[in-house]
């Protein structure tokens, strides 16, 4: 490695080359997790990748590939094994090309959120693309390769056209993208033969420098529905009612089903914000206790759901007495609009010199940037409600959990949109994390009419030793309870590789035989959804 180091200052200059004291960035991380790291290395084009490789390939140096590095709870910036260096791709963040016909933007890794949101809007373009609540300055091509899901399903159907530097050093193009004069690479991400995309979606034999990303148009309606449950034994149920509205059309995109915890942490920094705004906290009161209370009284309930409606006009309105009929014997049903927002903001701040239509007024604007997710508007918002579990933990940068003392961690399992696989899970989750001394915010989201993700997290103080390890201990024992009941997580953190990972199972040989082929040195991201 040292020699390795030398190589690389010499290749890629001082400043691209991080070591000592300076590391510190990218060493913390929300999880709590440690690793040995000699280096950061920070390439600003291919070219450079190129050389990183080549040199970690003759030295038998390992790297470990981020984008921005911004996985929280689930090691953000580490690699899975110690002693490699992280290859930082966050300077190489061009936007090479938009189509608006094709619907498609060619980025590179370093590209964010907000960085491609305010490309389109300067350049007035009519798309918007799948965001998520992840915050604005998260890497797209990052989220979507570990095969991240966003208000509108999965990212990773939105990758095409892959441009990958592997093991030896070789660059490729997948689909399409090794014919130069190929004019439907972003349109068809397929191509013509074996389909190499998959090997680099939480794969770790190559590193994809650059992939068509799809935009998508921007949605007719920007109708909600806001639903509040206020008995869990009707939720299994509810998931049954909101899979056939998916089926059937009258919801669109994903419909997320949180549990009050999940909701508590989401809306309460934001509410109190404006409850401070607008001066709406009594004299006297505790201002959380206020907010927490004020939000199950006005807001949600033990669960909730938020989905979006389709369409408009007719359909809209179809869609509108759907949603009621299916839902109104057990669910409290509500339709939040732009428009219908917007007039309730007016008469509300009209009457803001009384005590409860300034309340109220506080709740609807805390929503408004929750409810932009919905209609492609990316937020640092959601960020807030990882410090609300643990008091005095809001760093003064709240867009990075890695800088703050708040412990976050997550499990993600995949289930089937089915009653008894919902109770299960919610019944096991709670006693694995109550056993622990955790209490979980769940989301279930569901993708389409067949499958929901559960995206179920814990928080900690990271400054607590025991609460740390308490915490890592749940979250491993989760993951093996979801295992063994068939719902595998589809995702996972950099200490729960090993529990995926079988050299019995014929599936995974084959992976490290792949490995073997396109990184025969083993020097790309050691460990990583892979057998040593």
């Amino acid at each position: 490695m040292d020699e390795a180091l030398r190589a690389w200052t010499r290749a890629l200059g001082p400043d691209a080359v991080v070591t000592g004291p300076a590391l510190t960035p990218w060493l913390e991380n929300a999880g709590g997790a440690r690793r040995q790291v000699p280096a950061a290395l920070r390439p600003r084009s291919l070219d450079e990748v190129v050389t990183v490789v080549r040199i970690a390939r003759q030295y038998r140096a390992p790297v470990h590939p981020i984008s921005r590095g911004r996985n929280w709870g689930m090691g953000s910036r580490l690699p899975v094994r110690d002693g490699a260096a992280i290859l930082d791709l966050s300077r190489m963040d061009r936007i090479r090309e938009i189509s608006v016909g094709g619907r498609y933007a060619v980025i590179e890794p370093g590209v964010t959120q907000s960085q491609l949101h305010r490309r389109l809007a300067a350049d007035q373009i009519p798309l918007m693309f799948n965001v998520t609540g992840s915050g604005l300055d998260t890497s797209l091509l990052g989220n979507a390769l570990d095969r991240g899901v966003g208000y509108f399903g999965s990212r990773a159907e939105a990758l095409s056209g892959l441009e990958v530097v592997l093991g030896t050093g070789e660059v490729i193009r997948t689909g399409f993208g090794h014919w130069p004069q190929a004019r439907t690479t972003h349109l068809y991400r397929h191509g013509v033969g074996p389909s190499l995309d998959g090997l680099f979606a939480q794969g770790n034999a190559g590193i994809v420098t650059a992939a068509g990303f799809e935009l998508l148009p921007r949605p007719e309606s920007d109708v909600a529905l806001v639903a509040r449950l206020d008995r869990e034994e009707a939720l299994p149920e509810v998931i049954g009612i909101l899979a056939d509205l998916r089926r059937r059309g009258a919801i669109a995109m994903v419909a997320h089903v949180a549990n009050r915890e999940r909701s508590l942490i989401s809306l309460a920094p934001l509410l109190l914000e404006e409850l401070r705004r607008l001066e709406a906290i009594p004299s006297g009161a505790d201002a959380r206790t206020f907010t927490e209370t004020l939000l199950r009284r006005e807001g949600f309930g033990p669960w909730s759901v938020v989905a979006a409606l389709p369409g408009r006009g007719a359909r809209l309105a179809w869609a509108r007495r759907e949603v009621r009929r299916a839902l109104g014997q057990t669910a409290r049903v509500r339709f939040l609009g732009g428009t219908a927002m917007r007039r309730a903001e007016a008469v509300l701040t009209r009457l803001s010199r009384f005590a409860a239509p300034r309340a109220r007024l506080a709740m609807l604007r805390a929503i408004r940037p929750l409810r932009g997710l919905a209609v492609g508007i990316p937020t640092d918002a959601p960020l807030e409600g990882v410090y609300w579990p643990v008091p005095g933990s809001r760093p003064d940068d709240p867009a990075d959990p890695d800088a703050s003392d708040a412990g976050l961690l997550y499990a993600l399992p995949l289930l089937p949109a089915d009653a008894s696989d919902v109770r299960a899970c919610l019944d096991g989750t709670r006693r694995i994390f109550t056993a622990h001394g955790f209490e979980p915010a769940i989301t279930l989201n569901l993708l389409d009419d067949r499958c929901l993700e559960g995206v179920i997290s814990l928080a900690f103080p990271r400054t607590d030793p025991d609460r740390v390890r308490a915490g890592r201990a749940c979250i491993r024992e989760a993951e093996r309870f979801y295992l063994d009941a068939g719902w595998p997580p589809y995702r996972v953190g950099i200490d729960s590789m090993d529990l995926l990972t079988d050299p019995d199972d014929p599936y995974w040989r084959i992976v490290r035989d792949l490995k073997n082929t396109l990184d025969p040195d083993h020097i790309i991201a050691p460990g990583r959804y892979n057998l040593d």
